[in-house]
């Protein structure tokens, strides 16, 4: 038998058969009683210094677990620790010394929970205490990686430490001070309140510590900052009183071009998690403006070699350059402070740049208004909508492609985040685009080379076009000729991959009105999905799917259901056939869309469908541990070597096994494929419910396993896949008991995600799951014991901030310094609020409006708190609009709450804000509506209130709530409205303008009038049919107004047919053909 040493140099031989060998016998040897101290003993006396390493090593790895250290003898035990710390002092090789440090750390995680090594803690102080720097050094070294692996068991030791702290800091540029300033950064996720007394005056010495070693080692000083982040998530009162003095340091590292990139990015990282964590010590400390300062400067820098080029490095999203960062914590800081903190300050830079000559400058305010807007949108929206939009367009016709880019891409933000304030500037913004998208096309078929930028023209036209909505068909020639003359075979493979995209956004936008276009669409994605097609040419192929699963979702049913079988059978038999993860996705894309049109007769492909999606939910694959290993210990082959633990303990400490671990990554490509195979499902079950019930079981489990997923994204996705798994059992017939035991699985899990969920997306996700759930199952979803309190306490707890990811945002409220700070909220916890306010009106229609009643009145205070003069305009806007459809379930039980709402609505129907006012009289007509005789005292004054509204109010959607409100007090009490100066005024401002749900209301009103026999009604017949004209054939009809425009034209041809005769024989041919498709 060979010996251990002699295993291990087989293993380290550069040839595969010692290797294989070696590795055999090694997994043998290692199953030794004696291995530990024979391990120990190469490690301190092999001749080969990377056998001694490996050796020590495979000796920590094996005694990382506990059980493998708590079986060995009290001899071995103690010859063990003896023996390193001997190796220790007397190891030349830094390496393997390092490599000694890193077991004896392992050991003591085990041994100082139990005050069972004093003579480790003796052997560190001794050496920290030594007047050589060598010795020195290597004492804080061995401190620095035991507090790193045994933070928790060493922090009661601390104390003794402190004063080596101290020492070891004031030599500010040595290695020693460095290895101190590691210490404390590790220790810090495990001091509490005695331990952060002892640390904090050490803070300005690490301060010091890093301004030197900015200079000695960049490397070592992106080490020594991390400390700064560690403080803010952790342990934040140690930092406070230095947090102004850090963040300046930082500001000033980012600042000096002279840097290294990596430390420049790490000060950044700083100064973002700051906005995240302590935005009220941001603004109190009065940082804000010289931080977007020092960010819009950097964002100015360009790299030399880039002058020339035609694009802009803020293309390059992965890039890690200084001037993407500091738009990336601009970014941070628009999420998470106040909006008039950043917007206001930022226009000190940007407002000058725009009118000044800098080319760079400019490219920075163009691309600091793109990434704001997400962060700020509503206040952008409020305040500043149209001077932005001026700028941006000019921006988009700027001769210099970096300010073109710039502006092009901030285009592409607004339209994601302003919609639907947006769409007004169309006419402004789209003939831009498309000059600009023609002359990028011109140019590559005189065959220059394909500039990145094109990207730009291309993102910008999709995010503007995609949530346009009909708005958008007007342009739709325009757009598809681009698009097709872009699909040319004589164009580069990625301007036809943008092509498809784009086509695939319009189809977003205006879903049958691309019928047209279908025909030449499906030519042209037959050509790149069944073509065989080389690896430059994939991204090609992937798109072309992604199209046909948007193609197949909104063309209409009828369009596509003739092709929907062979794209499926093509579709399965393409993701079967390639092995690509973004393939996958885009394929699963599919399956979910044409279940939408297929329906039940999705039932047949759902055998082979089901695996595949449930194979990318299960698993593991681009998953990639990391470890805590040293560099230099990583090419060493020791994790397949331990795995032979069949004897452990079952009782053996699970989280032995993370010492070595750092957490893990997981490719994007992978997580988008779990996420889309998550929202297939979800479809499937929506769409397919007969068929799918058969495998809710079967895939309930691994989707609930995802819930607590690492990422947020899969976490959202698998939430929404449950709502819908268990909305379709409960959809079944007799389905009411399986509901009832989903529910008691579910609602707990969304309850818990609401509360302790840290992101806010996931919290918004369990809140709009918990309303649908209740619109789609009503009563049986709180029928079983403590759902409702569960669902009301959640709706609370966000209502009053208890939540984790508010309290995260909230965190320093607890300061008494900071007491005196303004606290306002984020957009996104507004947001939050909002998602929050749904539930509500969900929960009432599930319950009697007797039985609603009492819980509206509890939580009523909170919504009223948001409606006062000084709250913001979300706030406003949200609980006016919350409260309005709050009003149909307390139909019959609203006196007690009149008095309040009445002056609510009434109040904030003369805010500043359209959305707010719009929302209020809204609510004011769904409280007349509801409330009936309650408000019949109020109705001369409530006309009056509407006529002034009427006069002075200038936005679309306003007019038509003010219209609505006054129909349904017709339809209320008609004797208490002077019909003679009221209808006529009506009839005025119809049709609607923008509001086509409200023309129900309007059609109720006149069914009401038709049926009464009004005269009013019967003298403004030609005025009313021409309304109902442009309803059914300019506007967007909702399912319950096709039947009354049809009830109505009847009653109308009956009555009054040769009125009516003459008004249809006089309408256009294709007038009178939609006509004829909306009475059909």
């Amino acid at each position: 038998m060979s010996s251990v040493d002699e295993i291990l140099a087989k293993v380290l031989e550069p040839d595969n058969e010692s290797i294989r060998t070696g590795t055999a016998e090694l997994k043998e040897a290692m199953k030794r009683p004696t291995i530990c101290p024979t391990l120990l003993h190469i490690g301190k006396y092999s001749t080969s210094p990377q056998i001694r390493q490996y050796a020590l090593v495979l000796l920590r790895k094996r005694l990382s677990k506990y059980y493998h250290w708590e079986k060995l003898t009290v001899d071995f035990k103690h010859g063990i620790k003896s023996g390193l710390l001997d190796a220790l002092t007397r190891e030349p090789e830094i390496s393997v010394r390092n490599s000694a440090a890193q077991v004896v750390a392992s050991i003591a995680k085990h041994e100082l929970a139990e005050r069972k090594w004093p003579e480790l803690l003796e052997f560190m102080q001794q050496l920290c205490c030594q007047g050589k720097p060598n010795e020195k050094e290597l004492g804080l070294y061995i401190l620095s990686i035991v507090a790193d692996s045994a933070g928790e068991e060493f922090k009661i030791f601390l104390k003794p430490f402190v004063s080596i702290f101290h020492s070891a800091l004031q030599d500010s540029n040595t290695t020693s001070a460095y290895y101190a300033g590691i210490t404390l950064k590790n220790l810090i996720p495990y001091i509490g309140t005695d331990e952060a007394t002892m640390i904090q005056p050490l803070i300005p010495k690490v301060l010091i510590v890093v301004r030197n070693f900015i200079v000695i080692d960049g490397a070592k000083a992106v080490n020594l900052m991390e400390i700064w982040e560690e403080l803010l998530e952790t342990e934040v009162s140690i930092l406070a009183p230095h947090l102004k003095a850090v963040t300046e340091l930082c500001l000033e590292i980012a600042s000096k071009k002279e840097l290294d990139d990596a430390i420049r990015i790490k000060a950044l990282s700083f100064i973002a998690t700051l906005a995240r964590l302590k935005k009220k010590s941001m603004i109190k400390n009065k940082l804000v403006s010289p931080i977007l300062q020092t960010l819009f400067a950097l964002m100015t820098e360009a790299d030399e070699e880039e002058e020339d080029d035609d694009d802009d490095e803020y293309d390059q999203v992965e890039s890690s350059k200084p001037c993407i960062v500091a738009a990336q914590t601009l970014n941070e800081m628009a999420l998470h402070l106040p909006p008039d903190k950043v917007i206001t300050p930022l226009l000190q830079w940007a407002d000058p740049a725009f009118k000044g000559s800098d080319i760079r400058a400019q490219q920075a305010g163009y691309t600091a208004l793109a990434v704001v807007v997400e962060g700020c949108a509503e206040h952008i929206r409020t305040k500043y909508m149209a001077p932005f939009v001026q700028v941006i367009c000019s921006g988009i016709k700027h001769p210099q492609a970096h300010v073109r880019n710039a502006a092009l891409y901030a285009v592409g933000q607004f339209s994601e985040h302003l919609q639907p304030d947006i769409d007004k500037y169309a006419n402004d913004i789209l003939p831009i685009l498309f000059e600009y998208l023609s002359a990028t096309v011109n140019s590559l078929a005189s065959g220059k080379k394909v500039p990145r930028s094109v990207d730009r023209v291309f993102y910008a036209l999709e995010m503007f076009c995609e949530t346009m909505e009909a708005k958008l068909n007007p342009f739709v020639p325009a757009l598809m000729e681009h698009f097709f003359i872009a699909l040319n075979p004589v164009y580069p493979f990625h301007v036809k991959e943008l092509a498809l995209s784009a086509i695939g956004a319009t189809a977003n936008a205006v879903g049958k009105a691309m019928v047209p276009y279908f025909g030449r669409i499906m030519e042209h994605l037959k050509i790149y999905l069944s073509g065989q097609l080389t690896e430059e040419e994939m991204p090609l192929q992937i798109q072309a799917l992604d199209t046909l699963g948007v193609i197949a979702r909104t063309i209409g049913e009828q369009t596509f259901r003739p092709f929907a079988d062979e794209c499926l059978n093509f579709t399965l038999n393409l993701v079967q056939s390639k092995d690509d993860p973004d393939l996958r996705k885009c394929a699963y894309g599919v399956f979910a869309s044409l279940a939408s049109v297929m329906k039940d007769d999705t039932a047949a492909a759902l055998p082979a469908i089901i695996p595949l999606l449930m194979k990318a939910v299960e698993s593991n694959e681009g998953v990639t541990v990391a470890t805590k290993d040293d560099d230099d210990e990583s090419a060493f082959p020791a994790g397949d070597l331990l795995d032979d633990d069949e004897d452990v303990s079952p009782m053996d400490n699970e989280d032995d096994d993370e010492s070595d671990g750092a957490g893990y990554t997981v490719e994007n490509a992978y997580l988008e494929e779990k996420e889309e195979a998550c929202l297939a499902l979800r479809e499937l079950a929506l769409q397919a419910r007969g068929p799918f019930i058969s495998y809710v079981e079967q895939c309930s489990g691994p989707v609930y396993k995802l819930v607590d997923y690492g990422h947020e994204d899969i976490r959202r996705a698998a939430l929404s896949a449950l709502t819908q798994f268990t909305i379709c059992i409960g959809k079944q017939p007799n389905g009411e008991q399986a509901c009832l035991a989903a529910l008691a699985i579910l609602i707990p899990k969304l309850s818990e995600a609401i509360h302790t969920d840290s992101e806010i997306e996931v919290v918004n996700e369990a809140l709009d799951c918990l309303t649908e759930l209740l619109k789609e199952l009503k009563g049986v979803v709180i029928k079983s014991e403590g759902h409702l309190d569960a669902i009301l306490m959640c709706v609370k707890n966000v209502f009053n901030k208890a939540t984790q990811c508010q309290m995260m945002e909230q965190a320093e409220e607890g300061n008494e310094e900071e007491d005196d700070v303004e606290d306002p909220d984020s957009e996104a916890s507004e947001k939050l609020i909002e998602y929050a306010g749904d539930v509500l009106p969900a929960l009432g229609n599930a319950m009697t409006p007797l039985e609603f009643a009492p819980y509206f009145a509890g939580l009523l205070p909170s919504i009223l708190q948001r409606t006062k003069k000084h709250c913001t305009i979300a706030e406003k806007s949200f609980s006016a609009g919350v409260l309005a459809v709050c009003m149909e379930p307390l139909d019959g039980v609203l006196e007690p709450f009149v008095p309040h709402l009445y002056t609510t609505f009434t109040t904030l129907m003369r805010d500043s804000d359209s959305e707010v006012r719009n929302n209020s009289v809204f609510g004011l007509g769904e409280l007349v509506l509801h409330g009936r005789e309650l408000l019949f005292p109020n109705f001369p004054q409530i006309l009056q209130i509407l006529s002034n509204a009427l006069s002075r109010e200038t936005n679309p959607l306003a007019l038509d709530n003010i219209c609505a409100a006054i129909t349904r007090m017709i339809i209320v009490n008609i004797s208490a409205v002077p019909m003679d100066q009221v209808f006529p005024v009506l009839m005025s401002h119809l049709p609607l303008r923008e509001d086509f749900h409200e023309n129900s209301s309007v059609l109720k009103c006149f069914l009401f009038l038709f049926s009464n026999g009004h005269p009013l009604f019967a003298s403004h017949l030609p005025q009313v049919m021409n309304v109902i004209l442009t309803m059914a054939t300019q506007q967007e009809l909702q399912p319950e107004q096709k039947p009354m425009i049809n009830e109505l034209m009847a009653h109308i041809a009956s009555g009054f047919p040769d009125l009516y005769n003459g008004w249809a024989s006089a309408l256009p041919a294709e007038v009178q053909q939609k006509m004829k498709e909306v009475l059909a």
